[in-house]
């Protein structure tokens, strides 16, 4: 009785958006996974010498300055000049480690 009210266009629609939700929820595990390894790394490199865990800081903080300046520019006014200053305080911050870093490097 069932088959008599089932609509094939409305099962290809459902598919459809049970595909996209499936896609989103991998692309949201990847980025979870991304920002885990980014924010564990300078700890993990922390056990080698603080000049490695400094430069892998500085890798994950060039990343996310350069892909939240990216995104910016795809997304509407309202969250673009939030992505934007996001992505220059990255930026800043980056450029205080680096210049912790050069200190670190020269001093040795």
């Amino acid at each position: 009785m069932s088959e008599f009210f089932r609509n094939p266009e409305q099962d290809k629609e459902d598919a459809r958006k049970v595909a996209a939700i499936q896609r989103e929820n991998r692309l949201n595990l990847k980025g979870l996974l991304l920002t885990l390894a980014i924010v564990i790394a300078p700890f993990l490199a922390l056990l080698i010498s603080v000049e490695l865990a400094l430069a892998a800081l500085a890798a994950g903080l060039l990343f996310c300055a350069v892909l939240t300046w990216t995104v910016a520019g795809q997304m509407g006014p309202g969250s673009r000049s939030r992505l934007r200053t996001a992505a220059v305080l990255n930026a800043f911050v980056l450029l205080m480690v680096v210049a912790i870093l050069v200190m670190r490097l020269v001093g040795n």
